[in-house]
């Protein structure tokens, strides 16, 4: 990787930095790469002092192990502060999953106070509980209601959530529920608001049956897109153009796609079809990056419009590799 952020500014299509800014969330912690801490650490330590650094988002770290982090106190407090994505306990009821909660709010607190500042828990990502898949929204949003009330009884100051649902033709209706339950919870917030909920998809794994459908996938962002609510990706996500893992043996998604499909049906109000057609491309010259917008194929979309759908819709995916995302835009001569 280069080192000399003029080079960065020089290179870099400002479409393509209002698509991948802050996008990756490193998560060297876990498959494939199953780092040990130090380790990944490090990585994300040096990935914070390289220019590429503008596609670097927080930390993915088990709420468990938030007081491993102790020993990098002295690091933290040197330069800009350091942010976290916790993966919280959950659990498989709502009774289960709040009794967990209040154990990892304890935890996040504690984290927040030794570290004043230096580092924080900002985002928490959970599987919402699987006893809720079939409720009604208005039961969802009582159990919202309980999370934030564990929340303000904890003092956090702010905790954003991102509840995961399996993507599957099973949980569409429970996407839908979940999506006007969390718009609902999300505007009844005062600003600056404590917490606000979003989904939070899977869009890979090691076997083929953990990848899902290009249908569920624009299943997930029409919903969130209609409701107003934020999403973030994890897993599988490493290139950028959907293509065949033959270690995994099945077609991938690809960051391009998954978020340039989540940027057009912002700004074009695309249906279903239109969505997956985005995902199901699999060239990559048909991503364009423009001085003045972000293209695929003759569908157009300004920078102010990619902003907005980053900032409201799609924000970011977790990834164990920062360097393979890096790695293929440069192979793609992108950066």
């Amino acid at each position: 990787m280069e080192t000399t952020e003029s080079a960065a500014d020089s290179l870099i299509n400002p479409s393509l930095r209002a698509l991948l800014h802050d996008i990756v969330d490193y998560a060297g912690l876990f498959p494939p790469a199953d780092l040990p801490l130090d380790e990944a650490m490090h990585n994300y330590m040096q990935y914070r002092h390289e220019y590429e650094r503008w596609m670097l988002n927080r930390f993915v770290i088990p709420v468990k192990r938030l007081d491993e982090l102790s020993t990098y106190a002295k690091q933290f407090r040197q330069g800009e502060p350091f942010s976290f994505s916790v993966l919280g306990t959950g659990g498989a009821t709502e009774g289960d999953f709040l009794a967990a909660f209040d154990s990892d709010l304890q935890a996040i607190d504690a984290f927040d106070e030794y570290h004043a500042g230096a580092a924080q828990a900002e985002v928490m990502e959970v599987r919402l509980p699987a006893s809720l898949f079939s409720a009604a929204a208005s039961d969802i949003e009582s159990f919202f209601d309980a999370i934030d009330a564990a929340s303000a009884r904890a003092g956090i100051a702010k905790l954003d959530l991102f509840l995961e649902i399996p993507l599957a033709p099973q949980t569409h209706e429970a996407i839908e529920r979940f999506a006007a339950a969390a718009a609902e919870f999300n505007s009844r917030q005062s600003l600056p608001a404590r917490t606000t909920i979003g989904l939070k998809i899977r869009c890979g794994g090691v076997h083929p049956e953990e990848v899902p459908d290009v249908e569920h996938v624009a299943h997930a962002i029409t919903t969130c897109r209609n409701a107003g609510v934020r999403m973030k990706a994890t897993a599988g996500l490493h290139h950028p153009v959907r293509h065949h893992d033959d270690d995994v043996g099945t077609m991938m998604h690809g960051f391009f796609n998954v978020f340039g499909a989540a940027v057009m049906a912002s700004e074009h109000k695309l249906d279903k079809a239109g969505v997956q057609a985005i995902l199901n491309e699999d060239n990559a010259e048909n991503f364009q990056f423009l001085k003045d917008s972000f293209a695929w194929r003759d569908v157009r979309c300004p920078i102010a419009g990619v902003d907005h759908a980053r900032e409201n819709l799609i924000t970011s995916f977790g990834s164990c590799s920062f360097e393979e995302p890096v790695d293929d835009l440069q192979d793609l001569d992108l950066m």
